[in-house]
């Protein structure tokens, strides 16, 4: 038992060295999560004091805006027509997706950021992520009852699947082992009962 879960542990180490070697690459110094300078304040997604439309809930009773301050790294829900810590939704469009505030005497309209879609996927509003270097995703083409090649030899494609795989097969192992270790130590605990009460 010992030398099978010696094995299994090399094996995951080797498998997460191998993994974690060829995943090695530079992080980016800038947050591809936060907009490029200037761009969230001439969008309307940002007002000046830092809030944002970060989402909406609506439902048959009521619609909850999601208000997001960049200062404080807050969020509250609120309810249409409620006031929470001096922030009050006065209206919320959904055709524009926009929300009219109200913050300190002052009315303010907020709308949501866009995901647009291009010819090779949906790609963010966000700039950041260009500048901070990281690609966008590939776009697998939707083949229907059409079987796939198999990936590459030597290919990431390839690798990605064997990992996978052997990561199956060592839960699996696992799974069998617990098993047959708990199917024992009932065998024992009902062997010893008996001897017990005779």
């Amino acid at each position: 038992m010992l030398r099978v879960t010696l094995l299994c542990s090399a094996t995951i180490a080797a498998f997460l060295v191998v993994t974690a070697a060829s995943a090695q690459t530079a992080l980016p110094k800038d947050s591809p999560f936060l907009p490029a300078p200037g761009a969230a304040a001439s969008e309307g997604t940002t007002t000046q004091d830092g809030l944002e439309l970060a989402g909406v809930s609506s439902t048959a009773k009521n619609t909850l805006v999601c208000i997001y301050n960049n200062q404080t790294k807050r969020s509250h829900w609120i309810p249409v027509s409620a006031t929470v810590e001096g922030i009050k939704v006065l209206a919320y469009d959904a055709a524009l997706d926009q929300v009219s505030l109200s913050v300190g005497g002052q009315q303010k309209i907020l709308r949501l950021r866009k995901a647009t879609i291009s010819g090779s996927g949906v790609t963010n509003s966000n700039p950041g992520a260009a500048a901070a270097g990281f690609a966008t995703p590939a776009v697998m083409p939707i083949t229907q009852g059409t079987p796939q090649p198999p990936p590459a030899p030597g290919s990431i494609a390839q690798q990605e699947t064997e990992a996978r795989m052997l990561v199956s097969d060592l839960l699996e192992i696992g799974i069998q082992q617990r098993k047959a270790y708990e199917e024992a130590q009932k065998k024992t605990e009902t062997e010893k009962t008996p001897a017990k009460k005779g």
